[in-house]
């Protein structure tokens, strides 16, 4: 539609009643989808923006970096799983199952959000971030040392955080200068994932990183890690 629309022809393209119309504009609109611009009607909000724009990126995701986390998925039995930074929380944005295919699949919810204190995911992004970032968040009992540890050794294992019998290890995918644009995980059922398996498995990540890392950068554009942090999900 045109922008700014009004509420009549919002609901009219709507087929709902102006009341009803009027409450989801309303909800939209604090949530920042929409802006309100008083009698001229509504226009898309940034958040609206940020979320088309990552939508607009997944098919170029997909055809750029897919194959790669797919050979990835197979070679290793796990499932591999690529999470980018939003804010202070990161988002699953691509999958690919463990070729088995068990029971409780960690790579079966696109789009899930969690905050980066929160499973070995978020904290490698987490632990690659600026201190004055990480002063802004809410750690949830993560150490400054923890973090400090996790840049030390490269990566870090998560044992049934999120999803319960699941265990699993990530790494950073960071660009050239260093910025922290999301993360790539290795899981499975934790009876096989035990931290042997785990550690066995992190050079075949840190390669996998290493070679997607630049991918994803060039998707992004010139300033991959400020597209990133302007991403609202």
């Amino acid at each position: 539609m045109r922008q700014p629309a009004s509420l009549r022809d919002i609901a009219e393209r709507a087929g709902q009643s102006q009341s009803q119309t009027f409450r989801v504009l309303q909800a939209l609109e604090r949530d920042g989808y929409l802006e309100h611009l008083g009698r001229a009607g509504y226009r898309l909000g940034g958040r609206s923006v940020a979320l088309g724009g990552l939508l607009g990126l997944r098919p170029a995701v997909l055809r750029a970096i897919s194959p790669l986390i797919a050979r990835l998925a197979i070679q290793t039995g796990a499932a591999a799983v690529l999470h980018l930074r939003s804010g202070s929380d990161r988002v699953l944005v691509l999958s690919v199952p463990t070729p088995a295919g068990p029971a409780h699949d960690p790579a079966e919810v696109v789009g899930e959000r969690s905050p980066l204190a929160v499973g070995a995911s978020g904290r490698v992004i987490l632990a690659h971030l600026p201190p004055a970032d990480i002063d802004q968040f809410n750690l949830d009992g993560v150490t400054r040392a923890r973090l400090a540890r996790i840049r030390e050794q490269g990566y870090e294992i998560s044992h049934s955080e999120n999803h319960p019998g699941i265990n699993g290890i990530s790494m950073a995918l960071l660009a050239d200068d260093g910025t922290a644009l999301g993360s790539m995980t290795l899981a499975g059922p934790a009876g096989q994932m035990t931290d042997a398996a785990l550690a066995r498995l992190a050079p075949m990540l840190l390669r996998a990183c290493r070679e997607l890392a630049p991918r994803l950068a060039n998707l992004l554009g010139p300033n991959p890690g400020t597209t990133v942090e302007a991403l609202d999900l």
